[in-house]
């Protein structure tokens, strides 16, 4: 099974990313803040934030935001319908790909969006 993101996995609007951070109820771990806020219906939906802030480099901004995008695709089948905004810390820059889906899917586990243990490790395509 091939997964990919479209369109409607992914946040656009100013307004969406307010409302989860203002709704949303967020989680730390050491490398990713993940801000979650389930919806009644729909799918699930990612946004990420990466500012200069996080590095004044747009190589090492673009590294994290792929691994987070691509972290969000391989969990994307188990998720309940939710909205989640992804912002890296400094640590995510030593980590690997398997090292942030392991804790993301941690930190959604933590929220109850995402059943515990599933799809931690596993690399789809």
């Amino acid at each position: 099974m091939r997964l990919r993101l479209n369109k409607k996995d992914k946040l656009r609007f100013k307004a969406q990313f307010d409302r989860i951070r203002r709704d949303g109820v967020k989680s730390a771990g050491p490398a990713i803040v993940a801000v979650v806020m389930p919806i009644p219906e729909g799918r699930a939906a990612c946004g990420v934030i990466c500012s200069r802030k996080y590095s004044l480099k747009s190589v090492v901004r673009n590294r994290a935001r792929r691994l987070l995008w691509e972290s969000f695709r391989m969990l994307k089948p188990e998720l309940s319908p939710c909205h989640i905004l992804l912002i890296p810390r400094r640590k995510l820059m030593d980590l690997r790909q398997t090292q942030v889906v392991a804790e993301l899917a941690r930190l959604l586990a933590a929220r109850g969006v995402l059943p515990p243990g599933c799809a931690a490790g596993r690399r789809r395509d």
